[in-house]
């Protein structure tokens, strides 16, 4: 058995959605997130009502593609 002091991964996964009915305000800050490449940082600054929504409504046990990558090992 061997103990890890710091273990740090990135977990990337993708989410379909569908037929979905967003308010207006969310539906206009996800159109500038595609206009502006596509990503939301981890604070959503500039996108408030989007991130809050992103987070609301897409959960891991969704995903359909996952991928797991191992920054760090001490």
């Amino acid at each position: 058995m061997k103990t890890i002091k710091d273990l740090t991964v990135k977990v990337t996964y993708k989410v379909g959605l569908g037929n979905l009915e967003v308010p207006n305000k969310v539906y206009k800050q996800l159109n500038e997130i595609v206009d502006e490449g596509g990503e939301v940082d981890g604070t959503g600054m500039d996108y408030p009502e989007a991130k809050e929504w992103l987070r609301n409504h897409i959960k891991e046990r969704d995903c359909c593609d996952i991928e797991y990558e191992i920054e760090d090992l001490e």
